[in-house]
């Protein structure tokens, strides 16, 4: 048995293992590999030329893999963009009290309170308010404790 044989098929898979830090540099490498691999085979087959097969097809597959990562990498950097760098929505008197009518459990809705950044400003007639729909003591005390930011 002739270990050379199996040369390109260990190759391709230490190349798809290491991989890179972004996912056009993975999709180079896997690609490379897949048409280096698919490449010679052809060639092989058809011309008896499997390494200029392979040279033909690690240059067209690493080509097509970087350009494919390269949108996934583009793609992921929006997606975190528009997550992280969402600015802060207020929430209502009437949210708190639809949520807590919902059984949202209490440490989410005082969680929703703290990110949003509203400062609630309670009169006795809103807690009396809060009270009535169901919202739990814990929930108004934090949406009271808003007005000391």
């Amino acid at each position: 048995m002739d270990p050379m044989r199996h040369a390109p098929c260990i190759l391709l898979i230490a190349m798809m293992c290491a991989g890179c830090q972004s996912n056009a540099g993975t999709g180079a490498l896997v690609g490379a590999g897949i048409g280096a691999l698919a490449g010679g085979a052809i060639g092989s087959s058809s011309h008896a030329r499997a390494g200029e097969g392979a040279v033909l097809g690690a240059a067209v597959g690493a080509g097509s893999g970087a350009l494919i990562g390269h949108s996934m990498d583009r793609s992921e950097q929006r997606s975190t963009y528009a997550v992280h760098n969402e600015p802060p929505r207020p929430i209502t008197l009437e949210q708190v009290k639809a949520w807590s009518v919902r059984g949202v459990r209490e440490q989410v809705i005082i969680e929703r309170i703290e990110r949003s950044g509203t400062v609630f400003h309670l009169t006795a007639a809103d807690e009396s308010d809060l009270y009535e729909a169901g919202v739990s003591d814990a929930v108004i005390r934090a949406m009271r404790d808003t007005a000391r930011r």
